[in-house]
């Protein structure tokens, strides 16, 4: 399709200069609209969780404990990886959000023409529904850090295309993205890909690298790791832990619960078995799945599919770890194009569930009002149970990716081993 390319980069250019129009000229409506979409509004300004980690910087440069409440943070908390606190000129963050910001969101739209381009109509659809959806909305006018991985793993995932230099500087790239933010880490995996000598001259250095890193900043990542809090599994996240979490909470409000003890509420013993018992059907539906996906993942454009494995490593890793905040949604526009040549329907299900906000809040707006309050929460609920049953679905939709990815790399692995006997 000439010029399909483009496309989503100019669709998310238009939606972009329509918000940030309003958001000058009318911030009433622009609030509105992020409601809509629960997105929570900008406190002070747009690109807040920018500026938040240039204030981060400062105030631990003045010794401050950035990672408890803090008075310098305004009662606020650092909750990033500690290396970006050793880096001194982020502090500039703070006071030049606003550009940095904007350069920030209009890369990452350029950046969009520089994915495969659509084949099809159906494709280019779905691709710019996913530029424009209300997980790209909520990182850009966050200007969250989930923008900077994004554009670090297109350029890693590139790098993997070209030769060894290429290649180890992709993984030393997707080593950095870790020690940012932790989850990128798992793109370590694609080293998996070399073969012979190559294996062992990029696992290594890797290996010692992340070693001395857990050495250094060991304990402030336990820290930091140990007040990691939970969010609202009713509300915009993503993450095994939701249902659990959610079944929790209405066990709380049935029980007289404050808001406060729900609000710092952890998993029971009997909710961590409900949990795994998920986690293990996940699994088998994965394994099952992969034989499906075996021939059209084989079959992909090289591009294509290392954006696939990118995007499912990340997204399925986000899923079983933690709860993720719904920006962090944008990873699956890396994984559509090779998603939707595999499985069509899993693209468009990914697409959905970018924009889901918009469907939860939109029915607990129609519910009040056709039937009031309580005829909108339970519309809300009702949309809620199937976003859920959704990102299980997907989820292992893009785990038997990887497992028909991890089958394919045995068997070359062992007519290797073969050939060299």
């Amino acid at each position: 399709m000439r010029g399909a390319r483009f496309v989503p980069s100019l669709a998310g250019g238009a939606m972009l200069a329509a918000l940030w129009g309003l958001y000058a000229l009318a911030p009433g409506v622009y609030g509105a609209l992020l409601h809509l979409a629960d997105i929570p509004p900008p406190h002070r300004a747009l690109f807040g969780d920018l500026s938040a980690v240039g204030l981060a910087v400062a105030c631990a440069g003045q010794g401050v404990n950035v990672l408890l409440p803090n008075g310098c943070m305004g009662g606020g908390v650092y909750s990033y990886a500690p290396l970006l606190l050793h880096l001194p000129w982020l502090a500039v963050l703070y006071a030049r959000a606003l550009p940095v910001g904007m350069g920030m969101a209009l890369v990452f739209l350029a950046v969009q023409a520089v994915l495969p381009a659509a084949e099809r109509r159906g494709e280019l659809a779905a691709r710019v529904l996913g530029t424009v959806s209300v997980s790209v909305i909520f990182a850009l006018q966050r200007a969250n850090l989930d923008v900077v991985l994004f554009l670090g793993v297109v350029l890693g995932v590139g790098l993997l295309g070209g030769g060894v230099a290429a290649r180890l500087a992709a993984y030393g790239l997707f080593g950095l993205l870790g020690a940012l933010k932790y989850y990128p880490a798992v793109l370590l995996a694609l080293v998996a890909r070399e073969r012979g000598r190559w294996l062992a001259l990029a696992a290594v250095p890797l290996a010692v690298a992340g070693g001395v890193f857990l050495w250094r900043f060991w304990r402030v990542l336990a820290q930091a790791l140990a007040m990691a809090p939970h969010g609202p599994p009713l509300g915009n996240c993503f993450g095994a832990l939701d249902v659990p979490l959610a079944v929790g909470v209405w066990s709380g409000l049935a029980h007289g619960e404050s808001v406060a003890g729900i609000a710092a509420f952890h998993l029971t013993p009997a909710l961590r078995a409900l949990s795994w018992g998920l986690i293990g059907l996940l699994l088998w539906r994965g394994w099952g799945g992969r034989a499906e996906c075996r021939a059209g993942f084989a079959a992909l454009p090289p591009f294509a599919g290392r954006l696939l494995l990118a995007g499912a490593l990340l997204i399925v890793a986000c899923f079983l770890l933690a709860q993720n905040i719904d920006y962090r949604g944008i990873f699956l526009l890396l994984a559509l194009p090779g998603l939707y040549r595999v499985r069509p329907r899993a693209a468009w299900v990914a697409v959905g569930l970018m924009n889901e906000g918009l469907f939860r809040i939109g029915a607990l707006t129609l519910g009040g009002l056709v039937g009031g309050p309580g005829a909108g929460m339970a519309a809300y609920i009702v949309v809620w149970a199937v976003r859920e049953a959704l990102w299980w679905w997907l989820v292992a939709r893009l785990l038997a990716v990887l497992l028909a990815w991890v089958e394919l790399t045995l068997t070359r692995w062992r007519c290797e081993m073969a050939g060299g006997s």
